[in-house]
């Protein structure tokens, strides 16, 4: 029971502190709006400051972070997936992001919205003709500079080994010669795995992000080779964080 209130906390706060930013940053955005550039930055500023607060305010659990100096811009993030946590982790971070989320919040049009405005493009439901134009608004986003964001195991996974690679990721770094920035998280399933809504323990520990060193396709002979190499060395820094618990 105890742990079960614990995780509904957090979620409170997950979730509260969202409403909280988003709320007033659309209005404050539509009262600034003639000044702003880039509106999807702007909700992501915004979106940050949650996320960076939510993991110091939930009960029981903090971030610890590896990051690169400086981090690549113009570059595709891949990330290890094992809760809806790890994307307030690394998103607290990553700047200028579109990430693909094989996922349909189609049944609740406002919280797609909100999602949509911090840069979520969602393709699990949608027909084959919007699918083909958000990876034409990956590809432009990459060539201004900016950066997009998979899960190349396409789902969250259990236990200590990552499943396999999905190829999308490496095509599209292929196809525009942008590097890739692996992201090892390990932490959040101990306290909120895949279907849970209590959280798992109570205990207080760390949750541990690490980026590894950009991998350039100019390395690789093809997108498999590149994805075969990820999977690899993201499983044996997740194996070194596993011994951590």
């Amino acid at each position: 029971m105890y742990k079960c209130i614990v995780g509904t906390i957090g979620h409170l706060i997950f979730f509260g502190l969202l409403v909280g930013f988003m709320i007033p940053g659309f209005l404050l955005y539509f009262i600034l709006k003639p000044f702003i550039k880039d509106q999807q930055h702007f909700f992501q500023k915004g979106a940050a400051l949650s996320y960076r607060l939510f993991y110091k305010l939930v009960p029981c659990m903090r971030l610890k972070s590896e990051l690169l100096d400086p981090m690549p811009k113009g570059a595709i993030y891949i990330s290890t997936h094992q809760s809806i946590l790890d994307f307030p982790a690394f998103a607290s971070y990553v700047e200028h992001y579109l990430i693909f989320a094989n996922v349909n919040l189609g049944k609740y049009p406002i919280v797609e919205k909100i999602t949509h405005s911090v840069g979520v493009r969602y393709i699990k439901g949608r027909p084959m003709d919007e699918i083909s134009e958000i990876y034409k608004e990956m590809e432009a986003h990459l060539k201004s500079g900016k950066n997009v964001i998979y899960f190349p195991e396409g789902t969250r996974h259990t236990g200590d080994k990552l499943l396999p690679f999905k190829r999308g990721a490496f095509r599209l770094a292929f196809k525009q010669q942008r590097p890739i920035v692996p992201i090892v998280i390990e932490g959040v399933q101990q306290y909120l795995p895949r279907k849970a809504w209590c959280f798992r323990t109570s205990k207080k520990q760390n949750v541990y992000m690490k980026m590894l060193s950009p991998l350039y396709p100019k390395d690789f002979k093809n997108d498999i080779q590149m994805r075969d190499y990820a999977h690899k060395i993201m499983q044996e820094e997740k194996t070194k964080l596993c011994e951590l618990y």
